[in-house]
């Protein structure tokens, strides 16, 4: 079986790697790049890069909302200022799709002015995400039906049905497999250091670690309950 983990997890390799680039870039010509930790999502929309959806998700116009951001200092002066306030897709006005397929109802019903600077703010404590993110043993809410879940961290329903992400529906990257033996010491909760070398090795390649927490829980439903 396959499972998917939504881009927005993988930031840290993600993260490297534009640092990576950016500094094979700027440092030769005498310029610095330093790591920001700062809110990307609404850094994206107030630059200009990004809007919000009705899902309170952000979408790059051409990438849809399936990318993930990175947030850097850099004393290279800008050529033009792009500051503004946050924007909705116009797109969304008369769009109700991620509304209709949230299937615990955390996606309120509202309508907003195209280009308008108010948000859409989700119903975050009956969003999937926000249960499946949870401490590993916080177990699920018994009003969540197993079969809502549809990723192995994170939730896509809303992303998935969104008119901006059609295209991009099959931007699927296979990032590792493991066996049934492995399968089996993840849903015990076997900690890393106890773990198969080469399986903590996949781990840590797919920049996984951090969700060892999380797995028993999570893998455990999808397993039992998605097909």
């Amino acid at each position: 079986m396959r499972f998917i983990i939504p881009p927005t997890y993988f930031e840290q390799e993600t993260e490297n790697r534009v640092r990576e680039l950016l500094a094979g870039v700027l440092e030769p010509a005498g310029y610095r790049v330093a790591e920001a930790v700062l809110p990307k999502k609404l850094l994206a929309v107030r630059s200009g890069l990004a809007a919000y959806g009705k899902n309170n998700i952000s979408y790059v116009p051409g990438m849809g909302s399936f990318y993930g951001l990175v947030a850097v200092y850099s004393d290279l002066p800008p050529q033009e200022e792009n500051w503004q306030e946050p924007q909705i897709m116009e797109s969304c006005q008369n769009c109700s799709a991620c509304l209709r397929h949230c299937p615990v109802g955390a996606i309120p019903s509202a309508s907003l002015r195209p280009g308008s600077s108010e948000r859409f703010l989700l119903h975050a404590e009956r969003c999937i995400t926000f249960h499946n993110e949870k401490a590993g043993d916080v177990p699920f809410p018994a009003w969540i039906d197993p079969s809502w879940h549809n990723c192995l961290i994170g939730c896509l329903h809303c992303q998935r049905v969104c008119p901006q992400n059609k295209e991009f529906l099959n931007w699927v990257e296979e990032r590792v497999e493991f066996s049934q033996e492995e399968t089996a010491l993840l849903l015990q909760g076997v900690a890393l250091d106890q773990l198969p070398p080469g399986t903590a090795k996949k781990l840590e390649q797919s920049d996984m670690v951090e969700l060892l927490d999380v797995l028993p829980r999570n893998l455990g439903v999808l397993l039992k309950y998605v097909r």
